[in-house]
């Protein structure tokens, strides 16, 4: 097999199994998923907890129509609320979705610990940076 599918076999192999017990362990202690913890954290990441929902697109891997539903979704629930006009529309993060996602942190960190223990600890960061390399390579972009 092709070294270069390999690697990206195993990768998507890594995030099955990662992805699973996230879903698992979020769910059981804050009633979100995994998608749903990413898309609250990256809210919370930015400097005011309002991103355009186009930006949303790329980073969850998911097509616009897709985090629109999500987003519905966490808004129906009080974490989210959808702002602006057709054309420039923002999702903002509440003040109770901002809580859930420091305390759904402190579990998915927890969780991601026990995980990468299974890599060497030398490894550790060459392997993030060629994660995200992988995430930012050109050839990946949509056009």
């Amino acid at each position: 097999m092709n070294t270069n599918l390999a690697l990206c076999l195993a990768l998507q192999r890594a995030h099955a199994s990662l992805r699973l017990k996230l879903d698992d362990e979020l769910g059981i202690y804050h009633g979100i998923g995994f998608s749903d913890f990413v898309l609250l954290d990256l809210l919370a990441q930015t400097a005011n907890g309002r991103i355009r929902i186009v930006e949303l697109v790329r980073p969850l891997g998911l097509p616009h129509s897709a985090v629109l539903r999500q987003l519905i979704a966490l808004e129906k629930i009080g974490l989210v609320v959808r702002d602006g006009a057709s054309d420039e529309r923002y999702a903002v993060l509440r003040p109770a979705g901002r809580v859930l996602v420091n305390a759904a942190r402190e579990t998915a960190d927890s969780i991601c610990s026990r995980a990468v223990t299974s890599i060497a600890p030398s490894m550790i960061a060459p392997v993030s940076t060629a994660l995200l390399a992988l995430a930012c390579a050109p050839s990946l972009v949509i056009s």
